[in-house]
């Protein structure tokens, strides 16, 4: 073989082989870096603020004995097969510069509006009696300091509502639900 036929042949094996193995380009990189975050208080420098709202009496407090603030509702002695509905409980304040959406998730079992499906608890917007409870019920809260138009809808108080109307429920559905998660998304401008 002469020269000129064997650089040819080593030429055409390196694309051959390039063109098997791939051109270079990655579907994935997995890398480890160094994160350092901070959690801070509802009141005050959280983006989104949490407190008993005007309506709350002793029902709703907040526990700052935790490493970040948990809201609790607390009440017992609630009637079977009857509807309580605790207006104006909890306050939610968009301390962020930024428009956003406020809704609860969904995926706890017992929350939502529908008792025939085991839902006891809902969050409701407190001016419209609205169920928040799923991305579909989100509502959206101004940035800090109120909308553009001059309303003032940075901050909203939901309803805490607990419905135990419906024969397949009891109290028992209720005190089965330890936790509520409530996502805030900021919304693309």
């Amino acid at each position: 073989m002469n020269r000129r036929g064997f650089l040819l042949s080593i030429g055409a094996a390196s694309v051959g082989t390039g063109a098997v193995f791939g051109s270079g380009a990655f579907t994935s990189i997995e890398a480890d870096r160094n994160v350092n975050l901070q959690v801070t208080g509802d009141t005050g420098s959280a983006q989104v603020g949490f407190s008993p709202g005007s309506g709350a009496t002793s029902i709703v407090g907040t526990d700052t004995n935790e490493s970040v603030d948990i809201i609790n509702f607390e009440q017992t002695n609630l009637n079977e097969q009857a509807k309580t509905s605790f207006e104006n409980a909890l306050e939610v304040d968009n301390n962020s510069q930024s428009k956003v959406n406020l809704y609860i998730d969904d995926s706890t079992t017992g929350v939502g509006d529908d008792p025939t499906n085991g839902e006891v608890l809902d969050f409701r917007e407190g001016s419209a009696g609205v169920s928040i409870v799923g991305s579909d019920q989100a509502i959206a809260l101004d940035p800090d300091g109120g909308s553009s138009d001059g309303g003032y809808s940075d901050t909203v108080e939901l309803d805490i509502v607990v419905d135990l109307r419906d024969d397949g429920v009891d109290g028992d559905d209720l005190s089965e639900i330890s936790d509520v998660t409530f996502v805030v998304e900021a919304v693309q401008q």
